[in-house]
C-alpha cells in the first residue's frame, strides 16, 4: 500500500513532468520530456510494475526505462499501457498506483501528440492495419513499439 507521502511525491513529480510536456515544442521536446518522466523513476518502483506487467512497461528487465525514440512510439506505448490497464480491470484486478500514473502520464502524452504533432497521429494511424474483429495492431514498425 502506497503511502501519503509517496502519493503526494509521485503527484508532485507527475505535475513538473505535465509541465515540461505543456510547453515542450515539436515531437522532438515531446519525446525529451517522456524519456526525462520514464528516467526519474526509481528501479524500486519499476520492480513493482513489473511484478503486475510481467515486464511489458516501457522499461527493460534491469528496470531502465527503454528509451522512446519518436511520437509513434510514445502513441504505441499509450496504446500498450492503456490495453494493459482494460485487460487488468476486465479481469478484475486493482490497478497498482505506478500503474495508474503511467497510464494518466501517457493519455496526456497522447493528447500532446494529437494537438500538437498531427502528421505523428496520422504516421502511427497508417502503422495500423486492420484486424478481424474491427480491432487495429501495429503492423511491425521500429524501435519501442516492437516491444508493445
Amino acid at each position: 500500500m502506497a503511502t501519503t507521502e509517496y502519493v503526494l511525491d509521485s503527484l508532485a513529480e507527475m505535475d513538473r513532468f505535465v509541465g515540461l510536456m505543456a510547453t515542450a515544442t515539436g515531437a522532438d521536446g515531446i519525446v525529451a520530456a517522456i524519456n526525462e518522466y520514464l528516467a526519474g523513476w526509481t528501479r524500486e518502483r519499476v520492480r513493482g510494475l513489473q511484478r503486475i506487467d510481467a515486464g511489458w512497461a516501457p522499461f527493460d528487465e534491469r528496470q531502465r526505462p527503454v528509451p522512446v525514440h519518436g511520437a509513434v512510439d510514445a502513441l504505441q506505448i499509450c496504446d500498450s499501457v492503456r490495453g494493459q490497464c482494460i485487460a487488468l480491470k476486465e479481469s478484475g484486478i486493482t490497478l497498482a498506483p505506478e500503474l495508474l500514473e503511467l497510464d494518466l502520464f501517457f493519455f496526456f502524452v497522447r493528447q500532446i501528440i494529437e494537438d500538437h504533432e498531427p502528421a505523428a497521429s496520422r504516421a502511427y494511424a497508417a502503422v495500423l492495419r486492420p484486424r478481424p474483429g474491427g480491432r487495429h495492431q501495429p503492423s511491425g514498425s521500429q524501435g519501442v513499439g516492437s516491444r508493445f
